[in-house]
């Protein structure tokens, strides 16, 4: 996927989805959703991001590592 109108809207796209993902992971303390479908929403829009402008961008934008968010969640 690599046309222009994807990768213009991609990082767009992509704050939107953040932005929801933690809107739902909020709403979920006292209504259904939370950190399971909120975490779904953010891994794909990194996934979004990724497929449109690559990897090693989307590993510069996280700030942590995945291993070290999964050991601080348990």
């Amino acid at each position: 996927m690599n046309t222009v109108i994807f990768r213009t809207v991609a990082p767009y796209l992509t704050s939107l989805m953040l932005l929801f993902s933690v809107y739902v992971l909020l709403r979920g303390h006292n209504d259904p959703g939370g950190g399971f479908i909120g975490g779904l929403i953010a891994a794909s829009a990194f996934a979004i991001y990724g497929l449109s402008s690559g990897v090693d961008v989307v590993r510069r934008s996280l700030y942590f590592h995945p291993m070290t968010i999964a050991g601080a969640a348990c």
